[in-house]
């Protein structure tokens, strides 16, 4: 009898072990920038409070510098597919697959960070429509500060940009390389430097923070704030891993979510005046732009948003209208 009683215990001990194995969740989360730069330190904020909150429930790896493997265009497919469980996405990335979601990536359409928030929340049950089509939700957006062009010349007119061979990051830079007869190639971040050393590019278009990163100081010698556009960053969760989790661990996921937004909206000015001096502290010249010059990026933009939106559809084109009659365009 006294054997059978510590066999039960045993079984009943193992079961628990098990059980509590069973409910655990580990989700790897494909992160596309170093894990210095501050949207993966959010990512890290977030995966922490997520830990801490579900008493460890639910466990967020994050994976820093594309170490996955993974590329942007193909991240919401891969998403979808579910090769990964949770990704960060940049929207303007992934306009080949969903037209739409690059709606937040256009030139030159709104001028800070409040606008550009504005424009998201506008288009977000759009946003969401089209992301379901792809098995997936998002959790929360962040902002980057607003790209502009590093260059190892002065730029101060719309035909200084003629020639240069710049390195872009999605469908924006592509057209705007096209309307100022830059030689845009788009290609991951990690491999510009090596680029730029071999002489294929002479000038890259991205934000501050992501200029900092690279340490643009030790190729290039300009930085001209064009303010092209202030990047949009999905955090996505695959549909099929979000319902696995219980509801009140989702409730939970989704609150943290609400705050870490607010967060890093909030940030990205920060973020671009600090990156500003230490570009500046590392011998890089940043070159206002001219009133003359900003009219004619603003001409560009106006004349490529219009292309887009034709090619976008209906609900980028009503979103459009709604934003311009809000902002007063």
């Amino acid at each position: 009898m006294k054997k059978v009683l510590i066999i039960l215990i045993g079984l009943m001990f193992a079961l628990t072990i098990f059980s509590d194995a069973m409910a655990k969740t580990k989700w790897d989360l494909h992160l596309n920038y170093p894990a210095g730069n501050f949207h993966s330190k959010g990512a890290q904020r977030f995966a922490d409070e997520v830990a801490k909150a579900t008493n460890g429930e639910l466990t967020i790896v994050l994976h820093p510098g594309s170490s996955l493997g993974f590329k942007g265009p193909e991240l919401l497919r891969s998403v979808a597919e579910g090769q990964l469980a949770v990704a960060e996405i940049p929207t303007g990335m992934v306009e080949g697959d969903a037209p739409v979601l690059a709606l937040t990536a256009q030139p030159f359409i709104s001028t800070n960070a409040f606008e550009q928030r504005l424009l998201y929340q506008l288009a977000k049950p759009v946003y969401a429509k089209n992301l379901k089509k792809f098995n997936q939700m998002t959790l929360y957006t962040s902002i980057w500060p607003f790209s502009g062009i590093y260059t190892q010349r002065a730029i101060k007119s719309e035909s200084d940009l003629n020639g240069l061979k710049m390195r872009v990051y999605d469908g924006t830079g592509l057209a705007f390389g096209k309307a100022t007869g830059i030689a845009a190639r788009k290609m991951p971040f990690s491999e510009v430097y090596p680029a730029m050393k071999a002489g294929l590019l002479d000038s890259m278009y991205t934000s501050s923070a992501s200029g900092v990163d690279a340490k643009a100081w030790e190729i290039l010698k300009y930085f001209t704030p064009i303010n092209i556009v202030g990047p949009v960053n999905m955090i996505n969760v695959n549909i099929d891993a979000w319902n696995k989790l219980d509801k009140k661990i989702q409730a939970t996921v989704l609150e943290i979510a609400i705050q870490m937004e607010d967060e890093m909206w909030n940030l990205a000015g920060d973020m671009d005046r600090k990156s500003r001096a230490t570009l500046i502290e590392n011998g890089m010249t940043i070159d206002p732009v001219s009133k003359q010059f900003r009219t004619e990026l603003n001409a560009i933009g106006e004349k490529l948003r219009t292309q887009w939106a034709k090619k976008a559809g209906a609900d980028a084109q009503a979103i459009l209208k709604e934003y311009d009659k809000i902002t007063g365009r």
